[in-house]
């Protein structure tokens, strides 16, 4: 006699039902973690959820404290007329073009402060942006070795507005 008694049933609906309560059954909401977590995967995303939220919440209190001790020593920017951008705004002459490598060599900027052109003057309006018509392409090095001298990509000048600003800083014998 065998352990378990399988009777199939012979009705298409009764087969159709257990398919349906078997499935109800399997309903994935409720399917246990991989690592034994009883609770089902609805409450374990908003658990991580929130976690993730209040993570988010508590770095931007971090932030706005660092922020706010920055500012109330005054480290957040240079006085008036002495910031890099400053500088070379008030370096450059109205209806001049200029590369940003001179620029930077005028305002006496390490190379590194070239990006300042592009970050702060071009981005504010301040300088406008055009090809350089006497660029040849990039150099080889034997051009170099027989002095020819690189031309810059772009040249900038100042705009109008540019030039309105450059007048309203403050000179350096001022400060």
């Amino acid at each position: 006699m065998p352990a378990f008694d399988l009777r199939l049933p012979a009705d298409p609906d009764e087969w159709l039902a257990n398919i349906w309560r078997l499935l109800d059954e399997a309903d994935q909401t409720w399917r246990f973690t991989k690592k034994g977590d009883k609770r089902p995967l609805q409450d374990v995303a908003k658990s991580v959820a929130s976690k993730k939220r209040i993570k988010a919440e508590r770095r931007q209190a971090v932030t706005e404290q660092i922020l706010a001790a920055a500012r109330k020593r005054n480290l957040c920017r240079a006085l008036p007329g002495q910031s890099i951008a400053d500088r070379m705004l008030r370096v450059m002459r109205p209806r001049e073009w200029l590369g940003m490598g001179d620029i930077a060599r005028m305002a006496g900027v390490h190379k590194s402060g070239r990006g300042k052109v592009h970050q702060v003057l071009l981005r504010r309006g301040w300088v406008e942006k055009a090809r350089n018509p006497a660029y040849q392409g990039i150099l080889d090095p034997w051009q170099i070795k027989a002095g020819a001298e690189p031309e810059p990509l772009h040249l900038f000048r100042l705009t109008e507005l540019g030039e309105r600003v450059r007048a309203a800083l403050p000179s350096p014998s001022e400060q």
